[in-house]
């Protein structure tokens, strides 16, 4: 993976607010692997969580370059996680932006004397230092700052045996579980994507995912890099960009989109005046990947922009994909998800036995690509990796054909733009609350999110407690992608008599939402009002500037629930420019005086 390619030197590697070109990358590649070497890290496990793209690529493929196994982790991950890993997972090094490291020393954390502090406003001071003749010392404990270390000696020969990274995946239980992948499997697996797709260095890939998630990682950054073509990434992915993002389709000449279906469908609904852009004349084909595809937006999004787009069924077991209904023509089924490309397939009828064609049960998957297995969790490995065979969770069929289809799960999970969601996960951390005695969490449907999280909470006896002090409660444990997006409050939930929560009778009456115009005019309260509880945020805290930039969550799910919630509140309809120009609370206050009069 990381052999010397002249060629390539000069060519773009990231092209974003700025470049950074293959050249470049090596170099900083090697100084960090250098520095985490010199440190004893090859081998070693790194808790890894880091949010810039600049600075997130060379520290990420510079540790892989040193054989260190890096843990990534959502840049969104509460401490409690970061903290129960720390203590169970033999981290022996720490690379993550130096704002969390400091907050996790000032919160009392045991972190491993090996850090390496990716720098922000920081940086800037040192570049204003040089810009005036001032020579910062060397610190090898900060990026940007080790690379201003002596070039290094030849490395080592980079590992192509033994564990390469591990992400975790949320998958039913309430404790996040990390998925060991091996430099055999990632090399094959990545090998099968480049194959499949048609890629080289010409290639330029806009990856829409998260470089800490599974596809963003091994879709992405390691696809560009191993393929050696150019991997675009305008900015974080937010509704308000999107205008944006399809002028860089068309700008950066992409020839390949990879996004999950909640972004496909808001490029569809925000920016189909823009659809010209993928008439770039070297784009390809569009990818959803991560979540399941629904066919209403898989032919709408190729209808309106005019490409192929083709589905993708993976998990972080897998690496990535597994199976993929496109770009051939035998596998391009709408609402399917192809075949395997160089896996093998087959569905398991509860008693264990084969299922024919048509009928539906497990569906089990062995290749190259398969995950060694959970970090220090054998038990957990030996419940899904059976003679070798992956047992996904997911029910589906095969037709005659040979295209396979998704037609449920077996496991109890939340798929939200993309994300795996534990039910198990928030209600337990629900029930840590003192005034909650019961808590169930279940799926909605959300024609944007696929499905959205929403908890059904009993409180205690003469206790009380509201929705914004339970979010932030769950706040300083879970994730911002993992809190629910609704709370709503009951006096019972439905129980089967043996006490089991039934989960489609709770679906059902949850699924009913008030909606209403609202009875006061005060348009600026309201609209106040609604972002504190929707963004998780004191009220106090906002200002007619606050906006997606600067308003800790405000992001694109919290718009689109924004959104409703405005509709329903004010009894309007607000078309796709109002989405996208409410840019700030100030600006949406004005809207609403527009149009709720």
């Amino acid at each position: 993976m990381f052999e010397f390619r002249p060629g390539l030197a000069e060519a773009p590697f990231l092209i974003g607010p700025k470049a950074l070109y293959h050249g470049e990358l090596d170099k900083q590649i090697a100084m960090v692997a250098a520095r985490l070497l010199a440190g004893n890290m090859g081998q070693q496990r790194v808790l890894f969580m880091v949010r810039d793209d600049l600075a997130l690529i060379p520290l990420l493929l510079g540790c892989l370059r040193a054989g260190a196994i890096p843990l990534l982790l959502d840049p969104g991950t509460a401490a409690g996680q970061v903290q129960y890993l720390l203590e169970h997972a033999q981290v022996a090094g720490v690379i993550a932006d130096a704002d969390r490291i400091a907050q996790w020393q000032q919160a009392g954390m045991t972190l491993p004397a090996q850090q390496i502090g990716v720098a922000g406003a920081q940086a800037k001071g040192k570049l204003l230092g040089k810009l005036l003749g001032r020579r910062a010392p060397v610190d090898l404990d900060n990026w940007p700052g080790l690379l201003s270390a002596p070039a290094p000696a030849a490395l080592p020969p980079a590992r192509q045996e033994g564990p390469a990274y591990v992400v975790f995946t949320s998958g039913s239980t309430a404790r996040p579980k990390g998925v060991e992948m091996h430099w055999p499997a990632l090399l094959a697996h990545l090998s099968t994507i480049g194959n499949h797709y048609g890629l080289d260095h010409n290639s330029r890939i806009m990856n829409l995912m998260p470089l800490s998630h599974g596809d963003g990682l091994v879709q992405g950054v390691l696809l560009a890099y191993q393929v050696g073509c150019a991997l675009v990434r305008p900015a974080p992915f937010s509704i308000i960009g999107i205008e944006a993002l399809l002028i860089a389709v068309y700008r950066e000449q992409v020839s390949h989109l990879i996004a999950a279906p909640t972004a496909l469908a808001l490029i569809q609904q925000y920016g189909s005046h823009l659809a010209e852009n993928f008439s770039n004349g070297r784009f390809q084909f569009a990818i959803s990947c991560s979540a399941p595809l629904n066919p209403a937006i898989w032919t709408g999004f190729a209808s309106t922009f005019k490409v192929k787009l083709i589905n993708t069924y993976g998990l972080s077991e897998t690496g990535a994909c597994g199976l993929y209904a496109g770009p051939d023509a035998a596998s391009h089924k709408v609402g399917s998800v192809g075949m395997p490309r160089d896996m093998q397939a087959k569905i398991l009828l509860e008693d264990g036995s084969a299922a024919g064609d048509d009928e539906s049960g497990e569906l089990c998957l062995q290749g190259a690509n398969l995950m060694h297995g959970y970090l220090d969790n054998p038990e957990a490995t030996a419940a899904v990796l059976r003679d070798g065979w992956l047992h996904t969770g997911d029910q589906a069929r095969r037709d005659s054909d040979g295209v396979y289809w998704i037609t449920g799960r077996l496991k109890d999970l939340i798929i939200c733009g993309g994300y795996n969601l534990s039910p198990e996960a928030i209600n337990s951390v629900l029930l840590q609350h003192p005034a909650v005695l019961e808590a169930a969490t279940v799926a909605l449907p959300d024609a944007t999110w696929g499905e959205i999280p929403v908890a059904c909470v009993v409180l205690r006896p003469a206790m009380e407690a509201d929705s914004a002090q339970l979010l932030a409660h769950c706040g300083s444990q879970l994730g911002a992608h993992e809190l629910p997006k609704r709370i709503v409050f009951s006096s019972q939930l439905p129980r089967t008599p043996s006490g089991k929560v039934i989960t489609a009778q709770l679906q059902k009456s949850l699924s009913v939402m008030p909606a209403g115009a609202a009875a006061s005019r005060d348009w600026r309260a309201q609209v106040f009002s609604l972002a504190a509880e929707l963004f998780h945020v004191a009220p106090d805290a906002l200002q007619d500037s606050s906006g997606p930039a600067n308003t800790p969550g405000w992001d694109s799910l919290a718009h689109i629930n924004f959104v409703i919630g405005l509709e329903a509140r004010f009894g309007i309809r607000l078309s796709p420019t109002d989405v996208v120009h409410m840019e700030s609370l100030g600006a949406t206050v004005q809207m609403i005086e527009r149009l709720a009069r």
